[in-house]
């Protein structure tokens, strides 16, 4: 399997957490994606123009990332990542939904900094910032609930803090999260994440 790949993308990072946690990244092929010119695009195999995609052996080609984790999910070995059914799956993948916009504000924020003069918005970038911040208190409330789990919920919340350190660090989102913040200290000493964080 081929993934096209971009280091400092969140979104790719919680596939490669994914695939480590189910003990397939020596079956996955890293192809890199063209950063040349992002606004054209990066990744021709996603008519999206967007990473990650994962080539698949017979030729199909897979995207989103959570497309994708889910796939791993049902050919790899370990605890699934997935819940399959009743109330724990809906929790599980509302809590993925909450992290995962998350990341897409702040990503969408970092486009919007790195836009042409005159081109970015102040307003809609404050508004996202907003929507990082209600993020960020929900999962204060949530985070003893998280415990040791590891699922594609956990996992998105860790990509989604790990991106905010990354790329607004200076934002200090542990601030008044106490709970969030212990529970984050945990998670990202796993393996999958140690060797995954964006640098």
């Amino acid at each position: 399997m081929k993934l096209c790949y971009s280091a400092l993308s969140p979104f790719v990072r919680k596939v490669r957490v994914a695939a480590i946690e189910h003990n397939l990244m020596d079956k996955i092929e890293i192809v890199d994606s063209d950063h040349s010119d992002m606004f054209k695009g990066i990744n021709p195999a996603n008519p999206l123009g967007k990473v990650p995609s994962l080539t698949l052996e017979n030729g199909d080609v897979l995207f989103d990332s959570f497309v994708i984790c889910e796939y791993l999910d049902s050919i790899g070995s370990g605890p699934s990542l997935f819940p399959a059914a009743g109330s724990e799956r809906w929790q599980v993948l509302t809590l993925h939904e909450m992290a995962n916009g998350m990341t897409d504000a702040a990503y969408q924020r970092r486009v919007d900094s790195i836009l042409p003069e005159g081109e970015g918005s102040p307003s809609w970038s404050a508004r996202l910032k907003l929507s990082m911040e209600s993020c960020l208190n929900e999962m204060e409330k949530q985070a003893e609930s998280y415990g040791d789990k590891v699922n594609i919920g956990t996992i998105a919340v860790g990509c989604a803090l790990g991106y905010h350190d990354f790329r607004f660090g200076d934002e200090k989102w542990r601030n008044g999260r106490p709970k969030l913040t212990k529970w984050y200290e945990g998670f990202v000493a796993r393996p999958s994440m140690a060797q995954t964080a964006p640098a």
